[in-house]
């Protein structure tokens, strides 16, 4: 992710934070009221993830999510580095144009 893109949604996250909170508590009521209960989500951890790919909200949403092959950690992990794999790539050819 670019500095850029960053700088924008640090912005975004900023001017919404209010409204960030309030689904925050929602999820957090709804997350509880399940059975198994889901983990709650709060506002520092928000605040402390520094990726987008780090939030695990997908994943809990309906049955079964959990057994498919791209759930499982294992895969997360190879995922996010094929992704920054992937984006490493893009910026040197970005980086080459510049020069």
């Amino acid at each position: 992710m670019g500095y850029k893109l960053r700088k924008h949604i640090g912005k975004a996250l900023k001017v919404r934070s209010q409204a960030i909170r309030n689904s925050l508590d929602k999820y957090s009521a709804a997350a509880c009221s399940l059975s198994p209960p889901n983990p709650e989500l709060s506002w520092d951890l928000i605040v402390e993830s520094a990726f987008l790919a780090d939030f695990d909200l997908l994943s809990d949403t309906r049955e079964g999510v959990h057994e498919c092959p791209w759930a499982a950690p294992a895969a997360q992990i190879m995922m996010n580095k094929f992704f920054k794999i992937q984006h490493a790539r893009e910026e040197i050819d970005y980086l080459n144009v510049e020069i």
